[in-house]
């Protein structure tokens, strides 16, 4: 029986929005990785698309305590790039895959309100910096492998509560 939920995808895949409205639904709080580190990364002027300008420290620190905490088997919803990586081995968590058309998903990120303005290079680049720091800290793989999921879903042309309700179909089974 799952008890947590860990959420990942690409940049504007969906999964901050997602993990939202999953934790009002079932009353249950989420922590946004990716909140952490466009704050730290704008506290330390650090461009968006840098993201190899984060110390290997910092990221490994955030990523082992979100590790701890989806562990722990309090309930808990976690939405972060290699989240559900580090939990494929958790039985009591649903690793959830969120995938988009690369276009839809740069339309997106280019006229979402957030701490930073990027372009479609910008999450390009953005997208093979989280997967050269992943493979430089952690293991040589992709970290998005549907192998590593229970449950993938596109949210190309799914609205955000289609989107939830599946979630919630397979974890309440």
């Amino acid at each position: 029986m799952y008890r947590s939920i860990a959420i990942s995808g690409p940049i504007a895949a969906g999964s901050t929005s997602t993990a939202k409205l999953l934790s009002e639904k079932l009353k249950i709080p989420y922590k946004v990785a990716g909140n952490f580190f466009r704050d730290y990364m704008q506290k330390h002027n650090i461009p968006l698309p840098e993201k190899e300008k984060v110390p290997d420290e910092v990221e490994r620190k955030v990523d082992s305590e979100l590790s701890d905490l989806i562990a722990s088997k309090k309930p808990i919803i976690i939405d972060g790039l290699y989240i559900a990586y580090f939990a494929r081995n958790m039985p009591h968590v649903l690793k959830v895959l969120l995938t988009c058309d690369q276009k839809v998903r740069i339309n997106r990120a280019l006229t979402r309100t957030h701490t930073h303005v990027e372009t479609a290079k910008d999450v390009r680049r953005r997208d093979r910096a989280h997967d050269a720091k992943f493979r430089k800290l952690y293991a040589d793989e992709d970290f998005l492998d549907p192998k590593f999921f229970d449950l993938v879903i596109d949210t190309t042309d799914t609205k955000p509560e289609e989107v939830v309700e599946k979630i919630l179909d397979k974890f309440k089974k």
